[in-house]
């Protein structure tokens, strides 16, 4: 949300807490750590739903007084997105979202094809009974909600999915793969929403058969498997933003990791 001049005002700013269901409090309420990191969930949640849309310059004091924090804890909050990648500084000029960039999003998807594959490699051998009926549980919301068209819960759950795949990787791994679902799903919020239900019936054979392979130990192909899902959906986003883009760079990750999966799970001679 912006107005005419694509900054994010006080009203506009304060709208965009309230459509994210997050609350507002006096910036004397909180400690200085837990200021920052309620700005920086604020302010991430804003940007990956699409509420602060692309593009939008950010006025720090109009997001400070919406969200409920001093400005020192927010211009700390939007150094860390910057890391991220959700938020772009400018030289004289207010920082802003990231308009939509097919190169970036080649980026992000590259990485997430690469990591993920790697993660997932590592975590597989990994997995308790626990950890895989946790897995299940996940699927099992997603389809719950997917057929009540339940957005939000939808998308939780499918995020604590593909990071409970990764989840017996290091932490420092676990945290950059984390950092690009953000982004990517950014990228995917953006993307027009008509397909939902259809990509929603694919995803779902696809989970299904990544789970599997997790379970029966196929670590080969429970990493080409991912690879394959977050191809596809990079190239479902790339066509409804950017259809004229070639995302050659995802193509070759693919490719990587399925030139290392022929041979994962082949035992020794």
């Amino acid at each position: 949300m912006a107005d005419s001049t694509g900054t994010v005002g006080r009203s506009a700013a304060e709208a965009a807490v309230a459509a994210v269901g997050l609350s507002a409090a006096s910036p004397r309420s909180r400690s200085d750590g837990d200021a920052v990191a309620h700005a920086l969930e604020s302010l991430r949640t804003m940007i990956v739903k699409g509420t602060i849309a692309p593009g939008a310059e950010l006025s720090q004091v109009s997001l400070a007084r919406a969200i409920g924090v001093s400005t020192t804890p927010l211009r700390e909050a939007l150094r860390q997105l910057e890391a991220e990648g959700l938020v772009e500084s400018r030289r004289n000029r207010r920082p802003r979202v990231p308009p939509f960039d097919p190169a970036d999003l080649e980026t992000v998807y590259c990485n997430r094809i690469l990591l993920e594959s790697l993660g997932i490699a590592l975590s597989v051998p990994t997995f308790t009974k626990a950890d895989l009926e946790q897995l299940r549980e996940y699927l099992g919301s997603m389809r719950l909600t997917g057929e009540e068209s339940d957005i939000e819960k939808w998308d939780h759950a499918h995020s604590s999915f593909h990071i409970a795949l990764i989840s017996g990787c290091n932490s420092a791994l676990r945290q950059q793969i984390i950092s690009m679902m953000a982004r990517a799903d950014r990228y995917r919020r953006m993307s027009v929403l008509g397909d939902q239900p259809v990509g929603w019936r694919i995803g779902e054979t696809e989970h299904e058969d990544i789970l599997a392979a997790c379970e029966e130990r196929r670590v080969g192909d429970a990493a080409l498997l991912l690879a394959r899902h977050l191809t596809r959906s990079a190239l479902r986003v790339v066509a409804n933003m950017a259809p004229e883009a070639d995302l050659v760079g995802v193509r070759l990750a693919l490719g990587f990791v399925t030139g290392w999966a022929a041979n994962a799970d082949v035992p020794p001679a």
